[in-house]
């Protein structure tokens, strides 16, 4: 409990004066403990900084990851998935998850400058890939994805648009209308999942 009120009050630090105005007195006083207690936790600042990167970097992560987990839980038919990838769609496009996406890019930035960022972001990368392949992989299982589509290759194309989005933020030529993407992505979703069903009925 004291550890993750440190790494909160850390986080509101950077939130407010940036890497460059980080002070640890700050942190110490915001989150209720001595500056002593708080360097029994963690090494020096360097360290505390990395460890705030990594923490907040998880927490994004895994917030993001409940576009994938989420809708999928409960996935038992074609029509199901269909539901749910219109489920994931619309989850994407609030707001605060492009705030998130931008918020993991600028960890990753930070993590190539700082090792134990580095190693504490990749191991985030492989818990949410994990979760995250735990609810795709029985939709191949169930035979609900289209003839030839995995159910790692359909996460990785999701992944892809979602978190790729923002990195087209500004560029003209790839400019997109907010209904015409919406659009886009449902077909796309339609063409993902298996007829199956529909070709039982008729």
């Amino acid at each position: 409990m004291t550890r993750d009120r440190i790494l909160e009050a850390a986080a509101h630090e950077i939130e407010r004066n940036g890497l460059t105005q980080f002070r640890v007195k700050r942190v110490a006083s915001e989150a209720g403990v001595s500056v002593a207690l708080l360097y029994s936790y963690f090494d020096d600042r360097e360290g505390l900084i990395a460890e705030t990167i990594v923490h907040g970097y998880r927490q994004v992560l895994l917030s993001l990851a409940e576009i994938f987990t989420k809708p999928l839980k409960e996935v038992e038919t074609a029509q199901d998935l269909r539901d749910a990838i219109k489920t994931m769609i619309a989850e994407a496009q609030l707001p605060d998850r492009t705030e998130a996406r931008i918020l993991r890019i600028e960890g990753i930035s930070f993590a190539q400058h700082n090792p134990t960022a580095t190693i504490g972001i990749a191991s985030a990368k492989d818990e949410v890939s994990e979760l995250i392949l735990s609810h795709v992989q029985p939709l191949a299982e169930k035979n609900l994805l289209i003839q030839g589509m995995s159910g790692v290759a359909f996460a990785r194309i999701w992944y892809a648009l979602f978190f790729g989005q923002i990195a087209l933020d500004g560029e003209r030529a790839l400019s997109i209308e907010p209904d015409d993407w919406l659009q886009s992505l449902n077909v796309l979703a339609e063409a993902m999942v298996t007829n199956s069903d529909r070709e039982s009925i008729s």
